[in-house]
């Protein structure tokens, strides 16, 4: 009996371990599909976000293309600023100074006759 009840004992202690065994791949299981559910589901929204930035840089660069056309800006100023086009150029005229730089150097290269003194205005000296 003794030897009947042992084995009983190790029989149903083995078949507990192989049930835990068991349970435990399978709960390991469900939490690798879980995990790989989940960066599925990131990675769809990383396409997502990739392809809308995408179509976000294609208008831009449309726009950028109609934008910067000679003919677009002309058509904008136009319409929208009210702006005409310039039948006659005007010139304001500018007093020059006095003082001409031509001059001023090539006094700096009479005082000390070096070819440095004509670029020491540069420097500040």
């Amino acid at each position: 009996m003794r030897k009947d009840n042992a084995n009983r004992i190790k029989i149903t202690l083995n078949f507990v371990l192989g049930l835990v065994v068991v349970i435990s791949l399978v709960i390991g299981l469900g939490i690798l599909r879980f995990h790989a559910a989940r960066l599925a589901y990131y990675l769809e929204s990383v396409n997502q976000s990739i392809q809308k930035y995408s179509d976000e840089e294609v208008s831009l660069r449309q726009e950028l293309s109609a934008l910067v056309a000679p003919i677009r800006i002309y058509s904008y100023c136009k319409e929208s600023l009210g702006m005409q086009k310039v039948l006659k150029a005007e010139t304001l005229p500018r007093r020059m100074r006095t003082d001409n730089f031509a001059d001023s150097g090539n006094n700096l290269q009479s005082e000390s006759g070096g070819w440095r003194s004509s670029l020491a205005w540069l420097l500040g000296r």
